[in-house]
Protein backbone atom coordinates (compact mmCIF):
# COMPACT_ATOMS: atom_id res chain seq x y z
CA UNK A 1 0.00 0.00 0.00
CA UNK A 2 1.30 3.36 -0.93
CA UNK A 3 1.04 6.18 1.17
CA UNK A 4 -0.99 9.06 -0.59
CA UNK A 5 -3.99 11.48 0.07
CA UNK A 6 -6.73 9.23 -0.12
CA UNK A 7 -4.99 6.80 2.14
CA UNK A 8 -3.86 9.97 4.87
CA UNK A 9 -7.75 11.02 4.38
CA UNK A 10 -9.25 7.81 4.96
CA UNK A 11 -6.98 7.46 7.91
CA UNK A 12 -8.08 10.77 9.67
CA UNK A 13 -11.68 10.59 8.87
CA UNK A 14 -11.29 6.92 10.87
CA UNK A 15 -9.70 8.34 14.02
CA UNK A 16 -12.19 11.73 13.71
CA UNK A 17 -15.16 9.37 13.66
CA UNK A 18 -13.68 7.01 16.38
CA UNK A 19 -13.40 9.36 18.75
CA UNK A 20 -16.67 11.33 18.60
CA UNK A 21 -17.91 7.53 18.33
CA UNK A 22 -16.86 6.90 21.85
CA UNK A 23 -17.47 10.10 23.02
CA UNK A 24 -21.38 11.03 23.30
CA UNK A 25 -20.98 14.32 23.15
CA UNK A 26 -17.48 16.55 21.76
CA UNK A 27 -16.71 19.37 20.20
CA UNK A 28 -14.10 19.77 17.55
CA UNK A 29 -11.45 21.60 19.91
CA UNK A 30 -11.39 18.94 21.87
CA UNK A 31 -10.84 16.13 18.80
CA UNK A 32 -8.36 18.10 17.57
CA UNK A 33 -6.59 18.09 21.67
CA UNK A 34 -7.00 14.07 21.24
CA UNK A 35 -5.87 13.30 18.11
CA UNK A 36 -3.11 16.37 17.87
CA UNK A 37 -4.48 17.11 14.52
CA UNK A 38 -4.52 20.27 13.46
CA UNK A 39 -8.13 22.63 14.14
CA UNK A 40 -8.67 22.96 10.01
CA UNK A 41 -7.88 19.09 9.22
CA UNK A 42 -10.09 18.50 11.86
CA UNK A 43 -13.11 20.67 10.69
CA UNK A 44 -12.42 19.77 7.21
CA UNK A 45 -13.10 16.31 8.50
CA UNK A 46 -16.34 17.23 10.60
CA UNK A 47 -17.30 19.12 7.35
CA UNK A 48 -16.99 15.84 5.25
CA UNK A 49 -18.78 14.03 8.08
CA UNK A 50 -21.64 16.42 8.67
CA UNK A 51 -22.11 16.57 4.88
CA UNK A 52 -23.19 12.70 4.37
CA UNK A 53 -24.85 12.74 7.73
CA UNK A 54 -22.93 10.39 9.46
CA UNK A 55 -22.56 13.00 12.27
CA UNK A 56 -24.92 16.07 14.04
CA UNK A 57 -24.20 19.09 15.53
CA UNK A 58 -25.90 19.31 18.99
CA UNK A 59 -26.42 21.99 22.00
CA UNK A 60 -23.62 25.04 22.54
CA UNK A 61 -20.93 23.99 25.23
CA UNK A 62 -19.67 26.24 28.05
CA UNK A 63 -17.36 29.46 27.47
CA UNK A 64 -14.05 28.36 28.78
CA UNK A 65 -12.15 30.51 31.63
CA UNK A 66 -10.62 32.50 28.38
CA UNK A 67 -13.70 33.17 26.78
CA UNK A 68 -13.95 32.55 23.01
CA UNK A 69 -17.04 30.96 21.51
CA UNK A 70 -18.79 28.36 22.58
CA UNK A 71 -17.95 24.99 21.53
CA UNK A 72 -20.67 23.64 19.11
CA UNK A 73 -21.07 19.59 20.33
CA UNK A 74 -20.78 16.77 17.66
CA UNK A 75 -22.84 13.36 18.19
CA UNK A 76 -23.29 10.52 15.88
CA UNK A 77 -26.16 10.08 13.84
CA UNK A 78 -27.76 6.72 15.22
CA UNK A 79 -30.39 6.56 12.33
CA UNK A 80 -28.14 6.47 9.68
CA UNK A 81 -27.58 3.12 9.15
CA UNK A 82 -26.87 -0.02 11.67
CA UNK A 83 -25.13 -3.68 10.97
CA UNK A 84 -26.95 -7.34 11.34
CA UNK A 85 -24.29 -9.11 13.84
CA UNK A 86 -25.20 -12.90 13.81
CA UNK A 87 -24.21 -15.91 16.05
CA UNK A 88 -24.36 -19.05 13.77
CA UNK A 89 -24.10 -22.49 15.63
CA UNK A 90 -25.57 -25.81 13.93
CA UNK A 91 -28.17 -25.79 16.62
CA UNK A 92 -29.24 -22.01 16.76
CA UNK A 93 -28.64 -18.64 16.12
CA UNK A 94 -28.55 -15.14 17.66
CA UNK A 95 -28.82 -11.49 15.90
CA UNK A 96 -28.42 -8.24 17.35
CA UNK A 97 -28.96 -5.14 15.42
CA UNK A 98 -26.74 -2.53 16.53
CA UNK A 99 -27.21 1.16 15.06
CA UNK A 100 -24.57 3.38 13.93
CA UNK A 101 -23.87 5.05 17.50
CA UNK A 102 -23.16 1.45 18.95
CA UNK A 103 -25.94 0.74 20.44
CA UNK A 104 -28.41 -2.06 20.10
CA UNK A 105 -31.69 -1.94 18.99
CA UNK A 106 -33.12 -4.81 18.13
CA UNK A 107 -32.55 -8.81 18.60
CA UNK A 108 -33.83 -12.65 17.88
CA UNK A 109 -33.24 -15.98 18.09
CA UNK A 110 -33.90 -19.07 16.50
CA UNK A 111 -32.87 -22.56 15.92
CA UNK A 112 -30.41 -23.03 12.69
CA UNK A 113 -32.54 -24.65 10.26
CA UNK A 114 -30.86 -27.86 8.08
CA UNK A 115 -32.13 -28.65 5.06
CA UNK A 116 -31.27 -32.42 5.13
CA UNK A 117 -31.39 -32.92 1.14
CA UNK A 118 -27.92 -31.10 1.52
CA UNK A 119 -26.01 -32.66 4.07
CA UNK A 120 -23.92 -34.43 1.59
CA UNK A 121 -22.76 -31.17 0.21
CA UNK A 122 -21.70 -29.34 3.53
CA UNK A 123 -20.41 -25.45 1.55
CA UNK A 124 -24.28 -25.58 0.22
CA UNK A 125 -25.65 -26.26 3.12
CA UNK A 126 -24.01 -23.75 5.03
CA UNK A 127 -24.95 -21.52 2.22
CA UNK A 128 -28.91 -22.13 3.03
CA UNK A 129 -28.75 -21.76 6.54
CA UNK A 130 -27.32 -18.08 5.89
CA UNK A 131 -29.89 -18.12 3.49
CA UNK A 132 -32.64 -18.56 5.70
CA UNK A 133 -31.07 -16.46 8.60
CA UNK A 134 -30.99 -13.57 6.01
CA UNK A 135 -34.15 -13.83 4.96
CA UNK A 136 -35.92 -13.36 8.39
CA UNK A 137 -33.28 -10.89 9.11
CA UNK A 138 -34.54 -9.33 5.77
CA UNK A 139 -38.21 -9.69 7.57
CA UNK A 140 -37.67 -8.17 10.89
CA UNK A 141 -35.84 -5.08 9.64
CA UNK A 142 -38.58 -3.99 7.30
CA UNK A 143 -40.01 -1.87 9.59
CA UNK A 144 -36.79 -0.43 11.04
CA UNK A 145 -36.30 3.23 10.12
CA UNK A 146 -32.86 2.76 10.06
CA UNK A 147 -30.95 1.46 7.01
CA UNK A 148 -28.75 -1.97 7.48
CA UNK A 149 -25.18 -1.34 6.40
CA UNK A 150 -23.61 -4.39 6.65
CA UNK A 151 -23.52 -8.31 8.31
CA UNK A 152 -21.57 -10.12 10.15
CA UNK A 153 -21.07 -13.51 11.24
CA UNK A 154 -19.35 -14.95 14.37
CA UNK A 155 -18.81 -19.04 14.05
CA UNK A 156 -17.24 -21.68 15.76
CA UNK A 157 -13.90 -22.53 13.57
CA UNK A 158 -10.50 -20.67 12.11
CA UNK A 159 -11.41 -17.66 9.98
CA UNK A 160 -9.39 -15.70 7.32
CA UNK A 161 -11.08 -12.74 7.95
CA UNK A 162 -8.50 -10.89 5.15
CA UNK A 163 -9.24 -13.38 2.58
CA UNK A 164 -12.67 -13.95 3.18
CA UNK A 165 -12.23 -17.77 4.22
CA UNK A 166 -13.22 -20.10 6.91
CA UNK A 167 -9.89 -22.15 7.19
CA UNK A 168 -11.81 -24.74 9.13
CA UNK A 169 -14.99 -25.04 10.95
CA UNK A 170 -15.86 -28.88 12.47
CA UNK A 171 -19.55 -28.57 13.23
CA UNK A 172 -20.28 -27.15 9.71
CA UNK A 173 -17.80 -29.30 8.05
CA UNK A 174 -15.80 -26.90 6.32
CA UNK A 175 -12.85 -26.42 5.00
CA UNK A 176 -10.91 -23.95 3.13
CA UNK A 177 -14.63 -22.26 1.93
CA UNK A 178 -14.47 -19.33 -0.13
CA UNK A 179 -17.46 -17.13 1.55
CA UNK A 180 -16.13 -14.07 0.33
CA UNK A 181 -16.90 -15.01 -3.48
CA UNK A 182 -20.09 -17.05 -2.77
CA UNK A 183 -21.62 -15.05 -0.48
CA UNK A 184 -19.90 -11.27 -0.06
CA UNK A 185 -22.19 -10.07 -2.59
CA UNK A 186 -25.31 -12.07 -2.37
CA UNK A 187 -27.46 -10.07 -0.29
CA UNK A 188 -26.33 -6.23 -1.72
CA UNK A 189 -24.05 -5.51 1.45
CA UNK A 190 -20.70 -6.39 2.52
CA UNK A 191 -20.30 -9.81 4.53
CA UNK A 192 -17.71 -10.45 6.79
CA UNK A 193 -17.16 -13.79 8.90
CA UNK A 194 -15.40 -13.82 12.24
CA UNK A 195 -14.51 -16.76 15.01
CA UNK A 196 -16.85 -16.63 17.97
CA UNK A 197 -14.32 -16.21 20.69
CA UNK A 198 -12.76 -13.51 18.73
CA UNK A 199 -16.35 -11.86 18.39
CA UNK A 200 -16.06 -11.53 22.42
CA UNK A 201 -12.39 -9.53 21.77
CA UNK A 202 -14.12 -7.28 19.67
CA UNK A 203 -17.18 -6.75 22.38
CA UNK A 204 -15.01 -5.83 24.73
CA UNK A 205 -13.05 -3.44 22.34
CA UNK A 206 -15.90 -1.87 21.76
CA UNK A 207 -17.40 -1.63 25.11
CA UNK A 208 -13.94 -0.70 27.47
CA UNK A 209 -13.28 2.42 24.34
CA UNK A 210 -10.39 0.72 22.74
CA UNK A 211 -10.44 -1.71 19.61
CA UNK A 212 -8.37 -3.19 16.75
CA UNK A 213 -7.15 -0.46 14.77
CA UNK A 214 -8.59 2.98 14.92
CA UNK A 215 -7.74 3.14 18.50
CA UNK A 216 -7.91 5.85 21.19
CA UNK A 217 -4.11 6.79 21.19
CA UNK A 218 -4.04 7.50 25.44
CA UNK A 219 -4.67 3.70 25.79
CA UNK A 220 -3.55 0.94 23.75
CA UNK A 221 -4.73 -2.24 26.18
CA UNK A 222 -3.46 -5.88 26.03
CA UNK A 223 -6.45 -8.50 27.18
CA UNK A 224 -7.24 -12.27 26.84
CA UNK A 225 -10.74 -13.11 26.01
CA UNK A 226 -11.59 -17.13 26.99
CA UNK A 227 -14.80 -17.80 25.48
CA UNK A 228 -16.30 -21.59 27.34
CA UNK A 229 -19.50 -22.50 26.12
CA UNK A 230 -21.39 -25.91 25.73
CA UNK A 231 -21.78 -26.46 22.72
CA UNK A 232 -24.43 -29.04 21.88
CA UNK A 233 -24.04 -29.41 18.01
CA UNK A 234 -26.75 -30.20 15.88
CA UNK A 235 -28.08 -33.73 15.38
CA UNK A 236 -28.42 -33.87 11.41
CA UNK A 237 -25.27 -32.44 11.24
CA UNK A 238 -23.08 -35.38 13.00
CA UNK A 239 -20.20 -34.94 11.01
CA UNK A 240 -16.71 -36.94 11.73
CA UNK A 241 -14.39 -35.42 13.34
CA UNK A 242 -17.22 -33.27 15.58
CA UNK A 243 -16.17 -33.89 19.18
CA UNK A 244 -19.88 -32.86 21.34
CA UNK A 245 -18.22 -33.94 25.18
CA UNK A 246 -17.50 -31.05 27.31
CA UNK A 247 -17.47 -27.50 27.11
CA UNK A 248 -15.69 -25.99 24.16
CA UNK A 249 -12.91 -23.33 24.82
CA UNK A 250 -11.42 -21.14 22.62
CA UNK A 251 -9.41 -18.11 23.28
CA UNK A 252 -8.81 -14.29 21.08
CA UNK A 253 -6.15 -12.07 21.74
CA UNK A 254 -5.69 -8.39 21.84
CA UNK A 255 -2.49 -6.99 22.22
CA UNK A 256 -1.29 -3.35 21.93
CA UNK A 257 -4.88 -2.44 20.90
CA UNK A 258 -5.29 -5.55 18.02
CA UNK A 259 -6.71 -8.57 17.66
CA UNK A 260 -3.46 -11.26 17.08
CA UNK A 261 -4.81 -13.97 14.35
CA UNK A 262 -1.11 -15.58 13.82
CA UNK A 263 0.37 -16.26 10.33
CA UNK A 264 -2.49 -19.53 10.11
CA UNK A 265 -5.45 -17.43 11.39
CA UNK A 266 -5.51 -20.24 14.41
CA UNK A 267 -3.77 -17.66 17.32
CA UNK A 268 -6.30 -18.34 20.42
CA UNK A 269 -7.02 -22.61 19.59
CA UNK A 270 -6.95 -23.91 22.76
CA UNK A 271 -5.59 -27.33 24.29
CA UNK A 272 -5.15 -28.23 27.99
CA UNK A 273 -2.76 -29.08 30.07
CA UNK A 274 -3.38 -32.46 30.67
CA UNK A 275 -4.01 -32.94 26.61
CA UNK A 276 -2.14 -36.18 25.51
CA UNK A 277 -2.43 -35.84 21.54
CA UNK A 278 -4.04 -39.33 21.57
CA UNK A 279 -7.57 -38.42 22.80
CA UNK A 280 -9.88 -36.57 20.77
CA UNK A 281 -11.08 -32.80 22.23
CA UNK A 282 -9.34 -30.31 23.84
CA UNK A 283 -8.35 -31.70 27.29
CA UNK A 284 -7.45 -35.22 28.69
CA UNK A 285 -10.16 -35.30 31.68
CA UNK A 286 -12.30 -38.61 31.47
CA UNK A 287 -14.99 -38.49 29.63
CA UNK A 288 -17.27 -39.32 32.65
CA UNK A 289 -16.05 -35.79 33.62
CA UNK A 290 -16.68 -34.22 30.62
CA UNK A 291 -20.24 -35.51 30.02
CA UNK A 292 -21.03 -34.03 33.80
CA UNK A 293 -19.63 -31.16 33.87
CA UNK A 294 -23.45 -29.41 33.62
CA UNK A 295 -24.91 -31.46 35.96
CA UNK A 296 -22.38 -32.34 38.90
CA UNK A 297 -20.70 -29.52 40.91
CA UNK A 298 -17.68 -32.09 41.37
CA UNK A 299 -17.18 -32.54 37.15
CA UNK A 300 -17.51 -28.79 37.10
CA UNK A 301 -14.49 -28.02 39.98
CA UNK A 302 -12.61 -30.38 37.91
CA UNK A 303 -12.91 -28.68 34.50
CA UNK A 304 -12.60 -25.15 36.12
CA UNK A 305 -9.09 -26.55 37.86
CA UNK A 306 -7.91 -28.06 34.54
CA UNK A 307 -8.95 -24.34 32.40
CA UNK A 308 -7.45 -22.42 34.93
CA UNK A 309 -4.19 -24.46 35.51
CA UNK A 310 -3.75 -23.99 31.47
CA UNK A 311 -4.45 -20.56 31.37
CA UNK A 312 -1.80 -20.32 34.38
CA UNK A 313 0.42 -20.42 31.93
CA UNK A 314 -0.56 -18.37 29.54
CA UNK A 315 -0.75 -15.38 31.65
CA UNK A 316 3.32 -14.42 31.97
CA UNK A 317 3.53 -14.73 28.09
CA UNK A 318 1.08 -12.34 27.14
CA UNK A 319 1.05 -10.21 30.31
CA UNK A 320 -2.63 -9.04 29.57
CA UNK A 321 -4.31 -6.24 31.21
CA UNK A 322 -7.14 -7.93 31.72
CA UNK A 323 -8.48 -11.70 31.70
CA UNK A 324 -12.13 -11.94 30.62
CA UNK A 325 -14.83 -15.16 30.93
CA UNK A 326 -17.12 -15.12 28.56
CA UNK A 327 -20.50 -17.70 28.26
CA UNK A 328 -20.80 -19.71 31.04
CA UNK A 329 -23.76 -19.38 33.73
CA UNK A 330 -24.45 -17.13 36.30
CA UNK A 331 -24.97 -19.17 38.57
CA UNK A 332 -21.45 -20.66 38.52
CA UNK A 333 -19.55 -17.76 39.21
CA UNK A 334 -19.31 -18.20 43.02
CA UNK A 335 -18.12 -21.48 42.37
CA UNK A 336 -15.60 -20.25 39.59
CA UNK A 337 -14.25 -17.99 42.11
CA UNK A 338 -14.03 -20.60 45.22
CA UNK A 339 -12.35 -23.03 43.09
CA UNK A 340 -9.85 -20.67 41.69
CA UNK A 341 -9.35 -19.29 45.22
CA UNK A 342 -8.49 -23.15 46.59
CA UNK A 343 -7.58 -25.12 44.20
CA UNK A 344 -5.60 -22.94 41.52
CA UNK A 345 -4.12 -20.15 43.31
CA UNK A 346 -1.03 -19.81 40.95
CA UNK A 347 -3.51 -17.99 38.60
CA UNK A 348 -4.71 -15.43 41.15
CA UNK A 349 -0.81 -15.06 41.58
CA UNK A 350 0.30 -14.39 38.61
CA UNK A 351 -2.11 -12.07 37.65
CA UNK A 352 -0.95 -9.64 40.73
CA UNK A 353 1.96 -10.05 39.65
CA UNK A 354 1.21 -8.89 36.19
CA UNK A 355 -0.94 -6.52 37.35
CA UNK A 356 -4.27 -8.20 35.62
CA UNK A 357 -7.61 -8.27 36.73
CA UNK A 358 -9.85 -11.21 36.00
CA UNK A 359 -13.60 -10.45 35.19
CA UNK A 360 -16.48 -12.99 34.87
CA UNK A 361 -19.20 -11.33 32.45
CA UNK A 362 -22.77 -11.44 32.83
CA UNK A 363 -24.50 -14.29 31.03
CA UNK A 364 -25.41 -12.60 28.01
CA UNK A 365 -26.97 -14.56 24.88
CA UNK A 366 -26.54 -12.28 22.18
CA UNK A 367 -22.46 -11.32 23.41
CA UNK A 368 -21.25 -12.78 20.22
CA UNK A 369 -23.61 -11.40 17.92
CA UNK A 370 -23.12 -8.14 19.46
CA UNK A 371 -19.71 -8.22 19.39
CA UNK A 372 -19.42 -9.75 15.40
CA UNK A 373 -21.88 -6.32 15.00
CA UNK A 374 -19.59 -4.41 16.98
CA UNK A 375 -16.56 -5.48 14.76
CA UNK A 376 -18.02 -4.11 11.45
CA UNK A 377 -17.26 -0.68 13.12
CA UNK A 378 -13.98 -1.11 14.43
CA UNK A 379 -13.43 -2.37 10.76
CA UNK A 380 -14.44 1.27 9.50
CA UNK A 381 -12.37 2.39 12.10
CA UNK A 382 -9.38 0.45 11.98
CA UNK A 383 -6.10 2.38 10.30
CA UNK A 384 -4.02 -0.40 8.85
CA UNK A 385 -0.51 -0.92 8.51
CA UNK A 386 1.17 1.09 5.76
CA UNK A 387 2.43 -2.30 4.83
CA UNK A 388 0.08 -4.56 4.90
CA UNK A 389 -1.78 -5.92 2.04
CA UNK A 390 -5.21 -5.11 0.93
CA UNK A 391 -7.92 -7.12 3.02
CA UNK A 392 -11.21 -8.34 2.48
CA UNK A 393 -12.47 -6.44 5.60
CA UNK A 394 -11.04 -3.62 5.00
CA UNK A 395 -13.97 -0.88 4.81
CA UNK A 396 -13.44 2.75 3.14
CA UNK A 397 -15.51 5.63 3.95
CA UNK A 398 -16.35 6.44 0.62
CA UNK A 399 -17.80 3.39 -0.05
CA UNK A 400 -20.19 3.69 2.84
CA UNK A 401 -21.05 6.97 1.93
CA UNK A 402 -22.10 5.95 -1.18
CA UNK A 403 -23.80 2.93 0.44
CA UNK A 404 -25.95 4.29 2.89
CA UNK A 405 -27.09 6.75 0.22
CA UNK A 406 -27.90 3.99 -1.80
CA UNK A 407 -29.72 2.38 0.90
CA UNK A 408 -31.47 4.87 2.33
CA UNK A 409 -33.26 5.51 -1.04
CA UNK A 410 -34.09 1.99 -1.71
CA UNK A 411 -33.97 -1.74 0.08
CA UNK A 412 -30.69 -2.76 -0.35
CA UNK A 413 -30.63 -5.68 2.07
CA UNK A 414 -32.22 -8.91 0.11
CA UNK A 415 -32.35 -12.60 1.24
CA UNK A 416 -29.99 -13.92 -1.77
CA UNK A 417 -32.41 -16.72 -2.85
Amino acid sequence: MHVNNDFQRNSNISHVFDTVWRNSVISRIDISKKLDLYRSTVSNIIGTLLENNVILEGELGSVTNKGGRKPVFLSVNENYGCIAGIELQPDTFSVSIVNFAGKQILTFTGETKVNETLLSDPESLFEDIVDSIISELVQKTSDLNVPVLGISIGIPGIVNIDKGIIIRSDPFNLHNFDYGKKLGSRYGLPLFMENDAKCCAWLQCADNGEHGGGINQESKPDFLCVLARDYKGNPNMNWPGVYKKGVGVGLSIVMNGRLVDGHNYAAGEYVSHSWRGVKEGQTGLPDAVLSTIGSFDDSYREWIIDLFTTLTVQIPLLEPCSVFLHGQPQNKADLINETIRTSVPQFLRILEKCGARFVIMPEDKNEISRGAALMFFQKLFEIPFIESEDSYSRLDWDFVFDLQKKASSEKLLHSGK
